[in-house]
């Protein structure tokens, strides 16, 4: 009887720590062909999901776990409806990857949170170059603000022990340029192009700001093109040179060799950032 009791108590609490283990969850956004009627050139944002699902399986995520969208898959509200998903599905202590490859645009902030005057937006593949009243006024842009009330979100669930890691390959400003010479092709991800949205807005305040709650890792600084190296983002094949590290270096440490490579591979100035908590660059990446 006493044996049983034992077997059962430990079969409890096995249970118990298999429940809380845990997950890790990726969404994976890759855009290359956008349509011609939204203004947007031809890159390879699609090209990067290989290599970033590489990574992810090397670094312990399961396919099952891991949400695609590809070119006209990745719509607006496809792209929505997945981080519903996520913030749905995680919990305590879990693990989430969010990476985007494709355009970047800046679009005039309508809520006073950018000093500059201008949010930063994700470029789905229905979302359109240039404001037309009653054609696009910029409803499929998602904006900063947006993500980061999504990121938010998860936040809430997977709680201060959870991870948070999202990396954007794409632009919020630079001309798109094509060639260079007639040996060398060079992409960038963006344009210089403003999204300008016609109308008075509130003006820039401290007290509405976002802070960040998570590693926000981005090709390049706001004002700079994001170039590509050999067929997919330079970004991506930075990150991905790090794949098998990945488990053991800090947030500071990885930024450094993101530079470091991004400085081997495109000849021309492009400065990745990392946004994070204060007290987060020590703090491993998975």
């Amino acid at each position: 009887m006493q044996k049983r009791v034992v077997v059962i108590f430990l079969l409890a609490t096995l249970s118990t720590v298999v429940l809380h283990a845990a997950g890790k969850y990726a969404l994976v956004i890759g855009i290359g062909p956008y349509p011609a009627k939204g203004g947007w050139n031809l890159i390879n944002g699609d090209k990067d999901i290989p290599a970033v699902l590489d990574l992810l399986q090397a670094n312990g995520f399961q396919s099952k776990d891991i949400a695609t969208l590809k070119n006209e898959k990745a719509t607006c509200a496809a792209i929505q409806a997945e981080f519903y998903k996520l913030i749905n599905k995680v919990n305590k202590g879990d693990v989430v990857y969010i990476h985007f490859s494709g355009h970047g645009q800046q679009i005039t902030d309508v809520h006073g949170d950018e000093e500059d005057g201008y949010d930063e937006a994700w470029i789905p593949y229905d979302a359109a170059r240039s404001f037309k009243k009653g054609v696009y006024e910029g409803q499929n842009h998602i904006l900063d603000d947006q993500l980061n009330l999504w990121l938010t979100s998860i936040r809430g669930k997977i709680g201060d022990e959870g991870k948070i890691v999202v990396v954007a390959d794409a632009c919020h400003s630079g001309e798109m340029t094509r060639s260079v010479t007639d040996t060398a092709k060079v992409v960038v991800r963006g344009t210089s192009d403003i999204f300008k949205i016609p109308g008075e807005f509130p003006q820039y305040t401290m007290s509405n700001q976002n802070t960040v709650q998570w590693v926000q890792i981005s090709a390049c600084k706001s004002y700079q093109c994001n170039f590509e190296y050999n067929g997919m983002g330079s970004l991506t094949y930075a990150l991905c040179q790090q794949k098998e590290q990945l488990g053991s270096l800090s947030n500071a440490s990885l930024l450094n060799r993101i530079k470091g490579t991004i400085k081997q591979v495109v000849p021309f100035t492009q400065s990745p950032t990392m946004d994070i908590p204060s007290d987060s660059k020590e703090d491993k990446v998975f």
